[in-house]
């Protein structure tokens, strides 16, 4: 697996990282033992980019991670974590997150007592003493959320920073709009989007990657799949997280993912899709090979993180990474408008 730099630092990173939202139990309970198993696939393939964060499974894929990365040496690997939640004691649990301690879930805090203390508790959750990507995660779920951040969090985050706890600072969101407006902050090594640079969607073309390559800010990219359309297009399938049926649009509102542009639909999602995939029929070429790989015909991406809970997802996700696509491919969903014209292709 290829390595590429993040933003301004010496940080280097597989152009493949392992997201482990799956081994902390979303969408289904995963063992102990299939998680570290997925955890060695990962590793003998050659990803060393693992990101976490506190939600997933209320500590559960931190402490996981935490226990594999344990038997290999520091220098070896990089580990991204997130703040802006806390871990906390609950009656009520997270029934999101499957087979993790009933009596856990997270609760929001962008404050700068509340980045510090989520930090130590992901360290330790982790057995590390530093990490080397810290990311706002969320920042968008609550209008009071990003003043709060910009008060408190990011505060803490640049202190951090500078103690060299960590390497390079982050933000991670399912939007354009946020990241626009906190890349003036002007301390943020890369952005975790999800969903906005894939085969289906490159409205972070706009605003967002001419400011990201005029400040040198990298792009770590979730969701390249969006969610599962870009795998199997059919009327049961999801897009940003929301079932793609007549509810999409104000059941996507609710899921406060982001709001959906006027001429946004099922159909239009659903339509754009199945004709992207007719294209990689006719190429031979699956439509989850295009969306893996389509990403990194854009140098301002480092890295994509896709969430893995068995060996043999990582296995087919690296076999789709690794085997040629056609440059005439490319070619041809461009000429069709089946991408956005700016986006490179070579």
């Amino acid at each position: 697996i290829k390595k590429r730099k993040i933003g301004n630092t010496d940080l280097e990173v597989s152009e493949i990282g392992l997201g482990t939202a799956p081994i902390g139990g979303w969408p289904k309970v995963v063992s102990a033992e299939k998680a570290q198993d997925s955890l060695n696939a990962a590793w003998e393939k050659g990803i060393r980019y693992f990101d976490t964060a506190p939600l997933y499974g209320s500590g559960m894929a931190e402490e996981r991670l935490g226990k594999f990365l344990k038997e290999k040496k520091r220098d070896e690997f990089v580990v991204a974590t997130k703040v802006g939640r806390l871990v906390v004691t609950s009656e009520k649990g997270n029934e999101k997150f499957k087979g993790q301690d009933p009596y856990k879930d997270t609760i929001f805090d962008f404050s700068y007592d509340g980045v510090m203390r989520s930090f130590e508790e992901s360290l330790a959750r982790l057995q590390l003493d530093s990490v080397d990507v810290l990311q706002l995660h969320d920042p968008d779920n609550h209008p009071d959320h990003l003043g709060e951040a910009k008060k408190g969090a990011i505060k803490a985050m640049i202190k951090l920073k500078e103690e060299k706890a960590v390497r390079a600072l982050g933000c991670g969101l399912n939007q354009n709009e946020m990241l626009v407006d906190l890349s003036k902050e002007g301390c943020f090594d890369c952005f975790l989007l999800a969903g906005r640079y894939t085969l289906l969607d490159q409205t972070s073309l706009d605003e967002l990657i001419p400011i990201c390559k005029r400040d040198n800010i990298s792009l770590v990219l979730g969701g390249v799949f969006n969610s599962g359309i870009l795998i199997e297009p059919s009327p049961n399938t999801y897009f940003d997280y929301t079932q793609l049926d007549e509810n999409w649009i104000e059941n996507a509102k609710k899921n406060l993912v982001r709001i959906p542009k006027d001429h946004e639909s099922a159909d239009y999602w659903l339509n754009k899709a199945y004709k992207l995939k007719k294209v990689c029929d006719n190429f031979g070429i699956s439509l989850k090979r295009a969306a893996i790989q389509f990403p990194y015909l854009n140098d301002v991406v480092a890295t994509s993180i896709l969430g893995m809970s068995s060996r043999k997802h990582v296995e087919d996700n690296i076999k789709d990474y690794e085997e040629k696509i056609p440059y005439e491919f490319w070619e041809k969903i461009k000429k069709d408008n089946l991408i956005d014209q700016r986006a490179p292709i070579a």
